[in-house]
């Protein structure tokens, strides 16, 4: 049943890159462009997880648990399909504010820097990137209102089944770093420069959108009207996502 939805919003998600958007699908302009911000660096860092984990499969010195190599067999599928969704996601995106190219293709290109690292500073990232998905995915999953204004749209079906996948199998790139050997003060090392990293490129994409916005003829006084309301409204979760942060500390 699982595989058939998928094959069926995937269909439909295709036809999402075919146009580009008129109006903010999350009821404003910031509300939409963070959401927009964090799927233009998704694709880019998805590869990444995808290839690290491929890498360390075909390269371990010791014998990988059966169990574990199912679980990673199962998160590289789900990972390309986020890959494949988010791509035509972002096309979308493009499509609405051209502007933004730019910002995005540095974005992808930081990211793609990091496969020049070793093999185990790259698991070590790979596990703080899931935990750090997984942050923000439980806060989606558990406060339907951040995409409320979104309700029945593909945006928002999207967002929801990724998180839902990503709460799933978020434990299996920490289960692989730690068979790998990555120990604990690398893996957090790991988890500062992954949330530096996508700290910087939400922000910086969201800005370089939203400037797309006001080009296009959105009033400034609304956007920081609504920016200020979504940073005063956001305030518990972000509260609830730093303790997440903390808790991934601890992992």
């Amino acid at each position: 049943m699982v595989v058939v939805v998928d094959y069926c919003y995937f269909i439909k998600v295709k036809k999402m890159s075919t146009a580009a958007r008129s109006s903010p699908w999350n009821g404003t302009v910031p509300r939409t462009r963070v959401f927009d911000a964090l799927s233009l660096l998704l694709p880019a860092g998805e590869r990444f997880v995808i290839t690290t984990l491929e890498d360390w499969r075909s390269s371990a010195k010791a014998p990988i648990p059966p169990s574990l190599l199912a679980e990673v067999d199962r998160f590289i599928r789900e990972e390309q399909a986020h890959q494949r969704a988010h791509e035509r996601y972002n096309a979308s995106v493009l499509a609405s504010a051209p502007r933004a190219a730019g910002a995005a293709r540095n974005t992808i290109a930081a990211i793609d820097e990091l496969a020049n690292l070793s093999l185990p500073m790259r698991l070590a990232l790979c596990a703080a990137f899931e935990l750090l998905t997984a942050v923000v995915s439980r806060e989606l999953v558990e406060r339907p209102f951040l995409l409320g204004a979104a309700a029945g749209s593909l945006e928002e079906r999207l967002w929801r089944w990724h998180a839902r996948e990503e709460l799933d199998h978020c434990h299996v790139a920490l289960q692989a770093a730690q068979c790998g050997g990555v120990g604990r003060i690398r893996r957090l090392l790991a988890l500062c420069l992954a949330t530096g990293y996508i700290a910087f490129d939400v922000a910086n994409c969201s800005v370089q959108l939203t400037r797309c916005d006001l080009a296009n003829g959105t009033p400034l006084r609304r956007v920081l009207k609504d920016s200020l309301t979504m940073v005063v409204t956001g305030l518990p979760s972000l509260a609830r996502m730093s303790l997440g942060w903390l808790r991934c500390v601890w992992a």
